[in-house]
């Protein structure tokens, strides 16, 4: 099983941690690692899996498995923090893809972290993705965003660290959510999954009608990417989770409809890995162009932070490019991502986002916005120094126009001269 080749990273701390494979049907087993030993029967298809503790970080060890007489031995596994990194492209891009991966490479030898790329093949056919030592060799093929991760985790905490990285290009939401959750969302059941059973019952029909002219077959539009890279990665402990995807979604007009998938996404990923409380980080979509589907995007991520707990909105609205997809400004965000890992998974103090909204209170024909005393540091501020822009107010017809917006203490207040009764705000939209 390619988690479990040589330079392979297990996550540490977990009592039973699942080492799992394929052996001839109904042979015993036997697995060693860091002096535990586990024997366990195939079944009937082959399958096996054993359970040993991970123990405290460490490096250097092997892990040995004997079957029917065969021996194979996984060389030089460290035992740290696994973190996957999913999503489309901008969680996919490689640092060999960006212009700027030359000087990125020049800082990439950390024979303490290990990416692997979950690819689309079969088992049996697959070769690319075993777990890669980062180094400047490899490096070209290390996710970018994960690349920049890892090395401040490494940099914070001195343990080893790995990435699985399981992404693809322009892809939707709904590909990386298991079937039986998408049933439980009413937009899904009506416009995803009713549509293809009973596309799937026509072409039952016509095939026995005309068996030596069979219709087109109907694949699913939904579940593929949850089917191929993240279900064989049932059960595996994780620090946490980097969700960087929903541009595909924004340029389909899915902005608004996008956060009940979302949750749904992520309440499932914890049921897969067995984790109620697995930390999600969600990088918040930043500026492209200036549709305003993308802030219903973003205000749907918004939502689903607040929400749920343990999941954590990463914003990048000032890093982004307006002209470009893919921003180019991966330092940053891994600097970012490390920082709110730092707070909520390692237990760290300082302020790990930019100020979170708490509360609004409308005075006169301003309104006061509060933001939550954990999120402002030393007070607010402006990061470039200039007037506060980007914000907008409406009275009760919620006919939104620009506004001005100051602050005032540990507070925002925006105002507008054709606004005399405000009702509603916004900002970044």
């Amino acid at each position: 099983h390619q988690l479990y080749t040589d330079n392979a990273i297990f996550q540490r701390n977990v009592a039973k941690y699942p080492i799992k494979s394929r052996a001839k049907k109904n042979t015993k087993v036997t697995i060693s690692f860091r002096g535990e030993t586990a024997t366990v029967t195939a079944d009937d298809k082959g399958n096996w899996c054993a359970y040993l503790p991970g123990g405290e970080a460490g490096e250097g060890f092997e892990l040995k498995v004997v079957s029917d007489g065969e021996n194979l031995t996984a060389k030089n596994i460290a035992v740290g923090d696994v973190w996957l990194v999913a999503g489309q492209s901008n969680a996919e891009f490689t640092v060999g893809w960006f212009k700027q991966g030359a000087e990125w490479s020049k800082d990439s030898d950390y024979p303490l972290i290990r990416f692997q790329t979950e690819t689309w093949q079969p088992p049996h056919m697959r070769k690319d993705d075993a777990w890669q030592i980062l180094s400047p060799k490899t490096v070209k093929n290390f996710s970018a965003t994960g690349f920049f991760f890892a090395k401040e985790i490494w940099k914070n905490h001195k343990i080893p660290v790995g990435v699985i990285v399981s992404a693809s290009g322009g892809s939707v939401i709904r590909s990386w959510i298991p079937e039986s959750a998408l049933a439980e969302i009413p937009h899904a059941r009506k416009t995803l999954i009713e549509p293809h059973r009973k596309a799937f019952e026509k072409y039952e029909k016509e095939k026995a009608e005309n068996p030596q002219k069979p219709p087109r077959y109907p694949f699913k539009s939904y579940s593929g990417l949850f089917n191929e890279r993240v279900a064989r990665l049932r059960g595996l402990p994780l620090s946490g989770v980097i969700w960087y995807q929903g541009e595909a979604d924004a340029m389909f007009a899915g902005g608004h409809i996008y956060r009940e998938y979302l949750e749904a996404l992520i309440k499932s990923y914890r049921a897969h890995f067995s984790n109620a409380k697995l930390p999600f980080f969600v990088v918040e979509i930043p500026y492209y162009g200036s549709h305003y589907i993308w802030s219903d995007l973003r205000d749907s991520q918004r939502f689903t932070a607040n929400r749920l707990d343990a999941v954590h909105l990463v914003s990048i609205l000032d890093i982004g490019d307006l002209k470009d997809i893919h921003p180019p400004k991966k330092p940053e965000l891994g600097a970012r991502l490390a920082a709110v890992a730092d707070r909520f998974v390692y237990g760290g103090k300082d302020v790990a986002t930019g100020p979170q909204y708490e509360s609004m209170k409308i005075v006169g024909n301003r309104v006061v916005l509060k933001f939550k005393s954990d999120s402002i540091g030393g007070g607010l501020i402006a990061s470039d120094g200039k007037a506060l822009r980007g914000f907008l107010i409406a009275d009760s017809n919620k006919r939104f126009t620009d506004a001005q917006a100051v602050i005032e203490g540990d507070c925002v207040v925006v105002s507008s001269e054709k606004v005399k009764k405000p009702v509603a705000v916004r900002y970044g939209w």
